[in-house]
């Protein structure tokens, strides 16, 4: 039996060395991929410490941002009756149409439940009013004065 390989038609030519641009650019990938995982792997380098760098420094930046009100109305101008009164007029007019006139919700949630979804404290509420919320609630810290916004969430407190 012969060890010629000549089935239709293909000859085999046998060579000992592969063309020389294949082997400039197999060791040049070789090289490179070392280099690549040398540097990602052992440099330190980690895209979730990366994250996580990025991501204290939004909260940092956040927490220094000021929001109108913030300190949960530190001083206190004016009895409560009178920011209730002002919560009441301006609830009616801006946040009834989603809230409802009894405030049980329509469009938007219920704000006589005991908790809510951002929180149900001064603060929480200070930053709901002024900032928004995604999904429907519009920002009213550029409409609102500080006795409003005050007055707004003292009512709803009261609920």
């Amino acid at each position: 039996m012969s060890e010629q390989n000549d089935f239709d038609g293909i000859k085999y030519r046998e060579e000992r060395k592969s063309p020389l641009v294949f082997r400039i650019l197999f060791y040049g990938l070789i090289i490179w991929g070392v280099g690549f995982s040398g540097y990602f792997l052992l440099g330190g380098w980690s895209s979730v410490g990366e994250f996580a760098a990025k991501k204290l420094a939004k909260s940092e930046r956040l927490a220094k941002a000021e929001v109108p009100g913030a300190a949960a109305f530190p001083h206190r101008e004016g009895d409560l009756k009178q920011y209730l009164t002002i919560g009441k007029t301006v609830f009616a007019e801006r946040c009834s149409a989603c809230h409802g006139h009894d405030a049980k919700g329509l469009i938007g949630p219920d704000l006589t439940r005991k908790d809510l979804k951002y929180g149900k404290s001064e603060t929480a509420l200070v930053e709901t009013i002024s900032k928004g919320r995604a999904g429907g609630m519009p920002a009213f810290a550029n409409e609102l004065s500080h006795e409003q916004l005050e007055g707004v969430v003292r009512y709803i407190l009261s609920l």
